[in-house]
C-alpha cells in the first residue's frame, strides 16, 4: 500500500509531492502518476537556433511569494530575472487598426494619473467624462459577487471597459468578462471599492503610500521569470522528488473507496492502495475518476468550466522589421474583430529570450470568446498570427523561427458564483477522508496560487497524519507552518 497518491504531474502535483518528501524526509510514502511521457504541465521552454520559447506561462507574479521562495529553496535564486525596464509606454492597444499607447499610469483597469488620461487619444471626451464621475458612484452591496464587465461598467463606464480594462483583465484569465467573476479573479478592486469608495481615490492613495515609504527604493519587477526558461523550475523540482516516488506515462481510471482507504485502477489493469488521494488534475478531469462513487462532487467539479488557447512564437530578424517594439506588446479588444487577444514582444519584455540581431514575438490566441480558433493545428495557427501580424504591425518579413503550442481546455473559468460553486465542491470533498483536491481550478491559476495550494495539501496530510499518530501513540510529530 502507497500512503499518499497525487495525481497530475503539472507544478501543482510536483509542489505537493516536493514539500511531501521535505516534511517526511526518507520516511515519506507518496507517489505522483502523470498520464503523459513528461512532467511539468504548462510550463514548458524550448531553445532553438538562440531563441527562448515559452509555450506555456513565460512568468508569474512577484507579489506572491511561492514561487519566489521555492526557486531559492532549490538553488535557482541566481536564475531569477525580472522584466526589463521600459520607457512608457510599456503596452499598446490595438483599436480602430492603430496601436495607441495605454495612458500612463493605468493599474489594470483604475487610473492612477489623471493626466495621461486626459491627453490619450484612445479614449473620447464623452468616455473620459465618464471615467471621471467614477469617484461620484456608491459602491456596491458588499460581499455580492458581480462579473469584471458589470463592475468595470458600473464604477468607470463601458468604454474603459471595452478598451482597457475588458482585454487586459480578462487576457489574463483567457475569459469572457461578462461571465468572470470579481471577488474570484481580482477581489483587491471589490475590496478597494469599499474601503475608499472610489477605485480612482483608492488607488492613488495607494501611490501614495507605497510612495511614502522610500523615495530611494527600487521597486520590483511586477512580473519574474527564469533566465533559461521557467521549465527549469519543475525541472528542478524532478531533480530533487526521488525517483521512485515519480512515475509517468501512468493513467487513473477510476477510484474506489474501499473502508477508510482508496483503490485506484490504472490504465495498466493493475491498482493502488492508498490511504489519501490528492487531485491536481484538471476539474473535469477529476470528475471522471470520481463519477460512480459520488456523482454529486462530479457534477460539482464539472461546472467549472475550461476553455482552450494557443501561444504562437514568431522569431525575425531585426533588420527585416521598421517597428521599433519599444513597449512589452499589445493587447487587442474583441470589438477590433481580429483574431488574436494579444501580442508579447518576448524579446524585449525579457533578456536572453533572442540572439542579438533578432527578436521574439508571442501570439495569444482563443479564450472564451473565440475559442475554435486556438483548435487548429500548427500550421494554422503559425499562418494566423503571421497574418495578424501583417495587418496590424505592417510585418511581411518570413520568420526565421516559428512555433505553435495549443492547450485544449486548459484554462479554468472562475464565472459568477465561483465562491458558491467552492464552498459545495469543499462539503462534498470533505465527506471522503484523506480526498485532497489542489491546483490551478479552484484558488487561483497562476504558478504562485498552484505551488501554494501543493504546499498547503503537504501540509493538510501531514498534520492529519501527525494527529492520527498523536491519538492513536500520544506522540506528536512537528510539523512545518507555512509562512
Amino acid at each position: 500500500m502507497t500512503k499518499t497518491v497525487i495525481i497530475g504531474g503539472g507544478i501543482s502535483g510536483l509542489a505537493a509531492a516536493y514539500y511531501l518528501q521535505e516534511i517526511a524526509g526518507e520516511n515519506a510514502d507518496f507517489l505522483l502518476l502523470e498520464s503523459s511521457p513528461r512532467l511539468g504541465g504548462k510550463i514548458t521552454s524550448d531553445t532553438s537556433d538562440g531563441f527562448l520559447v515559452e509555450g506555456g506561462p513565460d512568468s508569474f507574479l512577484t507579489q506572491k511569494s511561492a514561487t519566489l521562495d521555492l526557486c531559492r529553496t532549490l538553488g535557482l535564486g541566481d536564475q531569477l530575472m525580472g522584466s526589463n525596464q521600459t520607457a512608457t509606454p510599456s503596452t499598446y492597444i490595438c483599436s480602430k487598426g492603430r496601436l495607441h499607447p495605454m495612458p500612463e499610469g493605468m493599474m489594470l483597469m483604475a487610473p492612477t494619473m489623471i493626466l495621461p488620461i486626459l491627453r490619450s487619444h484612445l479614449i473620447s471626451w464623452p468616455g473620459k467624462l465618464r471615467m471621471g464621475m467614477e469617484v461620484f458612484v456608491r459602491p456596491g452591496p458588499k460581499d455580492v459577487d458581480e462579473s469584471l464587465a458589470g463592475f468595470v461598467r458600473r464604477r468607470l463606464g463601458s468604454e474603459l471597459l471595452d478598451k482597457i480594462a475588458g482585454p487586459l483583465m480578462a487576457g489574463i484569465h483567457a475569459g469572457d468578462p461578462e461571465r468572470l467573476s470579481l471577488r474570484s479573479t481580482f477581489p483587491m478592486f471589490a475590496d478597494m471599492e469599499q474601503a475608499s469608495g472610489s477605485l480612482v481615490r483608492g488607488m492613488m492613495r495607494r501611490k501614495k503610500a507605497q510612495a511614502g515609504k522610500s523615495i530611494s527604493a527600487k521597486h520590483p519587477s511586477m512580473f519574474t521569470t527564469l533566465s533559461g526558461g521557467l521549465q527549469q523550475l519543475p525541472d528542478a523540482l524532478v531533480r530533487h522528488i526521488n525517483p521512485r516516488h515519480l512515475r509517468v506515462n501512468c493513467s487513473v481510471q477510476s477510484l474506489t473507496p474501499e473502508g477508510r482507504q482508496y483503490r485506484l485502477a490504472l490504465d495498466n489493469g493493475s491498482s493502488i492502495l492508498a490511504d489519501n488521494i490528492v487531485f491536481t488534475t484538471p476539474a473535469y478531469v477529476t470528475a471522471a475518476i470520481v463519477q460512480h462513487f459520488d456523482p454529486v462532487l462530479a457534477d460539482r467539479l464539472r461546472s467549472i468550466r475550461y476553455v482552450s488557447t494557443a501561444t504562437v512564437s514568431l522569431g525575425f530578424r531585426r533588420s527585416d522589421l521598421s517597428c521599433p517594439l519599444n513597449g512589452f506588446g499589445f493587447i487587442v479588444p474583441s470589438g477590433e474583430g481580429r483574431r488574436i487577444n494579444a501580442c508579447s514582444w518576448s524579446s524585449t519584455k525579457f533578456s536572453h529570450r533572442a540572439p542579438d540581431d533578432c527578436v521574439l514575438m508571442r501570439v495569444f490566441v482563443g479564450g472564451a470568446l473565440a475559442e475554435h480558433l486556438a483548435e487548429q493545428d500548427e500550421a494554422a495557427l503559425i499562418e494566423l498570427a503571421r497574418q495578424e501580424l501583417r495587418e496590424i504591425m505592417g510585418i511581411t518579413a518570413i520568420p526565421v523561427l516559428a512555433k505553435a503550442y495549443p492547450w485544449h481546455r486548459s484554462n479554468p473559468q472562475y464565472e459568477v458564483g465561483h465562491r458558491e460553486l467552492l464552498a459545495e465542491i469543499d462539503n462534498a470533498a470533505d465527506s471522503h477522508p484523506g480526498l485532497y483536491l489542489a491546483g490551478a481550478a479552484y484558488r487561483g491559476s497562476g504558478i504562485p496560487d498552484c505551488i501554494q495550494s501543493g504546499l498547503n495539501t503537504a501540509l493538510k496530510i501531514t498534520q492529519h497524519d501527525a494527529n492520527a499518530l498523536h491519538r492513536n501513540e500520544s506522540i506528536l510529530i512537528p510539523v512545518p507552518v507555512a509562512s
